[in-house]
């Protein structure tokens, strides 16, 4: 710890100033870390309902949901694909500020899809999908805000 003087002759503790700084860009981490974990949860759920589609009825709403065959083998793509964003978001979660690109990605196409097509179901019928609606787009503030912290970070 030492002292300066700053250009009015104010005298300044060194230390203080750089722990600050440190707990502004941690706290900043934090927040940027707080929106692959939401995404790493939102995924898994997804992923679990879509490989088992009786989740996937009570999840939306629709209790006596019965896909056939060609519906479950899609859902199971689905499912698969989700299982594997879940991976890629784990692995960017480790490094965020330096794989910023992949909350980048999630927010758009990925949940700004997810938006759209829990909207269309609303709009036909499906009220049960409001919650989807709100998810979707508190995923999407959070990711998008997350990558312009982060990439705010890596500019300084």
């Amino acid at each position: 710890m030492f002292h300066t003087k700053t250009a009015n002759g104010a005298t300044i503790e060194v230390t203080k100033l750089k722990s600050s700084y440190m707990n502004g860009q941690n706290k900043k981490l934090f927040l940027i870390r707080i929106a692959y974990w939401l995404g790493i949860g939102a995924d898994t759920l997804w992923a679990i309902v879509l490989l088992f589609p009786k989740l996937f009825g009570i999840l939306t709403g629709i209790p006596d949901y019965n896909p056939d065959l060609q519906t479950r083998l899609i859902m199971g793509i689905g499912g698969t694909l989700m299982t594997g964003w879940t991976f890629l978001l784990l692995w960017a979660v480790r490094k965020p500020i330096e794989r910023r690109v992949v909350i980048l990605i999630t927010a758009f196409p990925v949940v700004f899809g997810l938006f759209i097509v829990a909207l269309i179901g609303y709009l036909e019928g499906n009220t049960a999908n409001i919650w989807i609606l709100v998810k979707t787009s508190i995923l999407f503030i959070s990711m998008v805000t997350s990558y312009n912290l982060a990439r705010n970070m890596n500019n300084h």
